[in-house]
Parts: C-alpha cells; sequence; structure tokens
C-alpha cells in the first residue's frame, strides 16, 4: 500500500508543478470568488451573482431628483461539467515492468519514471482543458474591439497595433492591471517587430526568448503580454461576409438580434464566437455616457440556426443597452440597419482581472479509496494555487489498480473588462 500511496504523491505534485508553468490563461485569471461558493462534498450546483457597475447620471444645482438603483448581475455557477479527469488503469505488471524514462520529468532520478509515465501524460490531458476552457470564455463574451469595421481586420503584427488596443481600455476605463493575451502567430510578429529596437531591456528579451512578455512579465504598450497556444483560429459560421444582411429585430433587454436577409436554411449560421459589425452604432463612454469614437461589434454568445425563411435569432455576449446607469451604446441599432459578418480570425484578447475569473475548489477525498491531493507549492490565494486529487482503488482479483486524476475548475468571462483583437492571417 505504501508504493500505492507513493505513486498517487507523484502524480498530483508533479501535474501542480508543470501547471504553474503551461497555462498563461489560467495564470492570469481572476481567483477572488473562490471563497464564496460554500462546497459540499461532490454537490457541485453552487451558482453566485456578480454584480455589474453602473453609473448615474449626474445632476447639477440645488434641487435633485432622487433615481432609483439599477442593479445588473451576471450569474456563475459550478456545474459537474466543471471536473475535469483523466482515468487511468495501471496493473502490477505495468507498475513494476513497463516503466520508460525521458526528459520531461521535474523530480529526482527515483521518481523520474512514474511521472513520466503518468503524471506527466495526465498533466498535458487536463491542463489543456482547463486552458481551452478558460480560453472559451474570452472567445464566447468578448465583444468591444478596437477591430470595429472588417476593413480593419489585419495581421497584429506591429507596436501601433499593441498601442489601439491601450487606446480603447483607456476610453472604457480600463484599471492600468491589464493583460494582453496572444495566439503564438501574432505574438511572434508583434516580437520580430520590436527586435533591433532602441529599447534595451525588450530587445533582450526577444532575443532570448523570441518572445515579449510571459513569466517575467514584458510590459508592452500598457499591457503584461503573453502568448498561448490554445487560442486557436476562429471559423465564422456559413453566412460570413454576405452581402445585404440587415437588422431585422432587436430583443426585449438588447440581448438578441434578428438577422434578415440571410440564407434561407434551418441549419447553423452564425457560430459561437462570430463578430458582427453595425457600423451606425457607436459604443458610449460608460460613466459620463457620451459617444466616444469606436463602432458597435457584438458577439454571438452560442451558434443560431436559420428559420429557414431568411432570418436568424443571434443571441448576444451582452445585453445592448442605450440608457441607464449600464448604457453601453449610443442607440440600438435601427431596423434595417446593414451589417457586418466577419470572415474567419485568429484570436487576441485584452482584459483586465475582472473580466476573466477561475473558481477552482478543493475538492474532499473519495472514502474506501486511497487519496493523495496537491496545490501548486506557492502562497495561498495567489494565480497559480490549482488543487489536482489522485484517487487509487484496486482491484484485487484482476491485479489491477484503477486510478483517477481530477480536478475542478470553473472558469467565466465578463465582457464588460475584456477586449477582443481579431487579426488576419498573413
Amino acid at each position: 500500500m505504501s508504493n500505492q500511496q507513493l505513486f498517487s504523491n507523484l502524480i498530483a505534485h508533479s501535474m501542480t508543478e508543470f501547471m504553474e508553468l503551461k497555462n498563461p490563461i489560467y495564470n492570469t485569471c481572476n481567483r477572488k470568488y473562490a471563497n464564496m461558493f460554500m462546497q459540499k462534498q461532490f454537490a457541485t450546483g453552487g451558482s453566485i451573482d456578480i454584480k455589474i457597475p453602473g453609473y448615474p447620471s449626474t445632476q447639477t444645482g440645488l434641487v435633485g431628483t432622487a433615481s432609483d438603483i439599477q442593479d445588473l448581475t451576471v450569474s456563475y455557477t459550478i456545474t459537474e461539467d466543471d471536473i475535469i479527469s483523466v482515468i487511468r488503469n495501471l496493473n502490477s505488471d505495468e507498475a513494476l515492468f513497463n516503466i520508460i524514462s525521458s526528459d520531461k520529468a521535474l523530480t529526482d532520478q527515483q521518481q523520474k519514471a512514474i511521472v513520466d509515465n503518468y503524471g506527466y501524460p495526465a498533466y498535458l490531458a487536463i491542463s489543456a482543458k482547463v486552458e481551452t476552457r478558460c480560453a472559451e470564455q474570452l472567445t464566447a463574451n468578448a465583444y468591444y474591439t478596437p477591430i470595429d469595421g472588417i476593413e480593419k481586420l489585419k495581421p497584429l503584427n506591429n507596436y501601433d497595433a499593441v498601442a489601439s488596443i491601450d487606446t480603447m481600455a483607456e476610453d472604457l476605463h480600463f484599471s492600468s492591471d491589464r493583460y494582453l493575451m496572444m495566439n503564438t502567430k501574432d505574438s511572434q510578429l508583434v516580437s520580430s517587430s520590436l527586435q533591433n529596437m532602441f529599447n534595451q531591456s525588450i530587445n533582450e528579451k526577444i532575443t532570448k526568448t523570441a518572445r515579449i512578455g510571459g513569466a517575467e512579465k514584458g510590459r508592452l504598450a500598457g499591457f503584461d503580454c503573453w502568448r498561448s497556444t490554445f487560442l486557436k483560429r476562429h471559423v465564422s459560421g456559413s453566412i460570413k461576409g454576405l452581402a445585404g444582411v440587415q437588422i431585422g429585430a432587436v430583443g426585449v433587454g438588447g440581448a438578441t438580434i434578428t438577422l434578415k436577409n440571410v440564407t434561407a436554411s434551418s441549419a447553423v449560421l452564425i457560430n459561437k464566437g462570430d463578430l458582427i459589425s453595425i457600423p451606425s452604432v457607436y459604443l458610449c463612454d460608460t460613466i459620463d455616457h457620451t459617444q466616444i469614437g469606436w463602432r458597435l461589434v457584438v458577439k454571438a454568445a452560442e451558434d443560431a440556426n436559420g428559420d429557414g425563411a431568411g432570418n436568424v435569432l443571434v443571441t448576444l455576449s451582452y445585453p445592448l443597452m442605450a440608457s441607464g446607469e449600464h448604457q453601453n451604446v449610443m442607440a440600438l441599432p435601427a431596423i434595417n440597419a446593414p451589417v457586418d459578418i466577419y470572415p474567419d480570425y485568429d484570436q487576441n484578447y485584452a482584459y483586465v482581472p475582472s473580466g476573466l475569473s477561475v473558481v477552482a475548489l478543493k475538492m474532499p477525498p473519495i472514502y474506501g479509496a486511497v487519496n493523495s491531493d496537491a496545490s501548486n507549492r506557492v502562497a495561498k490565494g495567489s494565480a497559480s494555487a490549482f488543487p489536482v486529487h489522485v484517487t487509487m482503488q484496486g482491484a484485487s482479483l484482476q491485479l489491477s489498480n484503477n486510478y483517477r486524476i481530477y480536478t475542478l475548475v470553473a472558469a467565466k468571462g465578463f465582457a464588460p473588462y475584456i477586449i477582443s483583437v481579431p487579426s488576419a492571417s498573413l
């Protein structure tokens, strides 16, 4: 039994070390909501409401009129789908004879083979799923963008392109604590454009690592810059670039829009994450509600099927509001207003900590099994805290040990604090 416990402990600890190094989106997420969830055994139905602040209009003079507080909340729910597992069967013969070492291990020589064969592959699978979940939240929610027309869709390949994101962040009153998460291609293009510049610290970083940013925090144009292999190219729906598409209706509360003059089909026409430009509508300053120089681009929060008669109902990532404390547009889109549906694009995102949150909960042991758990070897509550659990239960008649390696991570994006930066391929 002591050897079996050793296996599970090594796997758990090695996975959390890998997690600190390989998951840039996860490691830049906000953690402040974790303590608000009351985890009871394996009941994962917890839910909290996150309040989005609104800004009331100011008044002048001796006489004033009271206005009601307009609360806007976003639900943050944990479900069973937030449990991510790898389940392996390790029989006694494999444990003794079928071990092949490699150079990937982070532990000493005695532990190396076990970690390489069981810890590292399990980490890669779970890590990829966690990072993909975080990337999906950015894809599904971000709609603010400085690329506010298809004609602006170009490669993100120089300092000016990054600086334009900072300009929009300033107009939206984002805090100074900002991240820029780039796909690997655009990150390399920006780095290459800055090589041999007259900035020794940035140039030295690029020369050594071939990129700006990373674990040492390369700050560029107001952003801590990172790159992620999990920001995949977005493939837009079948009506991308279709001419003549117009607004048919705006739903109650501004949570949906209907597009007309689309393909007469009941198939999926709009993909989750599609960007739709409405050039006739401008964004407004979130505090004083005056017009700013950016046009509206909305994001499809889910796939949308056509109705078979040339219309498609699109659920938006965040409601459009033309009045009140949460006003985000100068006017709602008018009926018959033209729209442009973006083609496929490469994904990049800028956000402040409030834009992307994760709740990583420590789950209870499974009684009757050998349990092991670990968190990253960092200060409690830090950005890298990540609980990993390993359970093992043997089937003595079959000489086998079943391992379940798992974690619970619930990611949530908040649209008002994320900027989407789509780019075109070369």
